[in-house]
């Protein structure tokens, strides 16, 4: 009953201070890459336009609005929600002459009904759909892959005419919601079919700091080469691609992009290199799918170590489709000198995988046997699913501060360690 009653309070207030203020709005939707795209959109952006983002994740019917008051969820907390609500109606009074010319934001489809909602009061100018993958994420809540398909599709339809739809020309699923966009369609990618693409992708670091990526962008007669000194993650090259597609869109010279996308490094949990205590880890605790996890796992695998390691935890919200793809994240990860799995569906990869196997019911089980079980100068993937919690278990092999360098680490997550 009352995050019904916020809702409503939250949509009226979205609705009013969009047509007070009227921000340009760019809206980002996909199962995979939703937050790197929109990260990277506004760094790229952001040195040339007056631009806000989300906080954090906040993708749903109550974390969207809240972008458009400039506020994160404050949680429980009633006495900042009516604050929050405050701020917000003197923003449909009064127009502030700081209001931010763009506002981007993620828009999850957790479930049926989610984007449809949103779209009904935030029309965006440019629509975003990042990746779908083969078996995504809370497919267990649609009737059918079809069916979720569709719901981010909405996002495509609802795209203002007069704007710009981008899609992902290298997954089929995206791909075909070509011939539902009213507005004029550019497509980002690797292949040929992408109007905005990346050729001769390289890794430019070493044992000792894998980070390091370069490639050559190219758009219609345009050719840069892009530089992204604290990314190893190809995935981030998609990214960067639809924050490009963006900003040509907003008149923004290609050159002074490729300048700001320098300064893209990825967030807490997504692919992020850290020192651990005798070791390198590959954070990506923050969630994972199997698109996710097998992109992870393919960079984990280009690149030069010792010895090659990777924790994994479920991959939740996959419906019937779990065993089965939990098996192909096991055979896909063989090339691992040591494989260690966490929870209950992330067993199923010892039928596929082929080489040194450890299993834990959860991550406080890992965390209390895993130093025993690393070696020095391992390269180590962590990785699975949010309620599995593996940044438990990165906490013990990490060398520096967790509440500065880790996900889940306010009082709400760190008050419920056990999983």
């Amino acid at each position: 009953m009352k995050s019904t009653i916020l809702k409503k309070i939250l949509k009226w207030l979205t609705v009013r201070i969009i047509k007070k203020h009227k921000p340009y709005i760019i809206a980002v939707t996909g199962s995979v890459g939703k937050t790197s795209t929109k990260d990277a959109i506004h760094v790229i952006l952001g040195r040339y336009r007056n631009i806000r983002k989300s906080s954090k994740n906040l993708n749903t019917e109550i974390g969207v609005p809240l972008a458009f008051i400039g506020v994160s969820d404050p949680g429980n907390d009633l006495k900042s929600w009516l604050s929050i609500i405050w701020k917000g109606f003197k923003l449909t009074v009064k127009k502030n002459k700081n209001f931010p010319e763009i506002i981007v934001v993620e828009m999850a489809a957790d479930k049926k009904g989610d984007i449809e909602y949103l779209t009904e009061f935030i029309k965006p100018s440019i629509g975003i759909v990042t990746a779908i993958g083969e078996t995504p994420v809370h497919l267990e809540n649609y009737t059918d892959i079809s069916e979720l398909v569709k719901e981010k599709s909405l996002l495509v339809r609802h795209t203002k005419k007069s704007g710009k739809v981008l899609l992902n020309a290298d997954d089929g699923r995206v791909f075909q919601m070509k011939g539902r966009a009213k507005a004029e369609t550019i497509t980002f990618g690797l292949s040929e079919r992408a109007d905005v693409r990346a050729l001769d992708i390289k890794l430019t670091g070493d044992k000792k700091n894998p980070a390091g990526l370069e490639f050559k962008f190219k758009y219609k007669t345009e050719e840069h080469k892009v530089e992204l000194p604290q990314i190893f993650d190809k995935g981030t090259v998609y990214s960067v691609l639809a924050a490009f597609g963006a900003g040509i869109n907003l008149g923004i010279p290609i050159y002074r992009m490729v300048e700001s996308s320098k300064k893209i490094e990825p967030p807490k949990g997504r692919m992020r290199l850290l020192e651990g205590k005798d070791c390198l880890i590959i954070d990506s605790s923050y969630n994972a799918a199997p698109e996710s996890t097998k992109m992870a796992l393919e960079t984990l695998k280009s690149l030069k170590a010792k010895r090659k390691v990777a924790i994994l935890g479920d991959m939740l919200e996959l419906g019937e489709h779990s065993k089965e793809e939990h098996q192909k994240i096991g055979e896909i990860a063989s090339f691992l000198d040591l494989l260690i799995t966490v929870g209950k569906d992330s067993a199923e990869m010892r039928k596929s995988f082929t080489g040194e196997y450890f299993h834990f019911e959860n991550s406080t089980e890992a965390a209390l046997k895993i130093s025993e079980i690393l070696k020095r100068d391992d390269l180590i993937l962590v990785k699975g699913s949010q309620s599995i919690r593996t940044e438990i278990v990165l906490e013990k092999i990490l060398k520096g501060d967790p509440k500065k360098l880790l996900v889940r680490q306010e009082d709400c997550w760190k008050n419920n360690e056990k999983n």
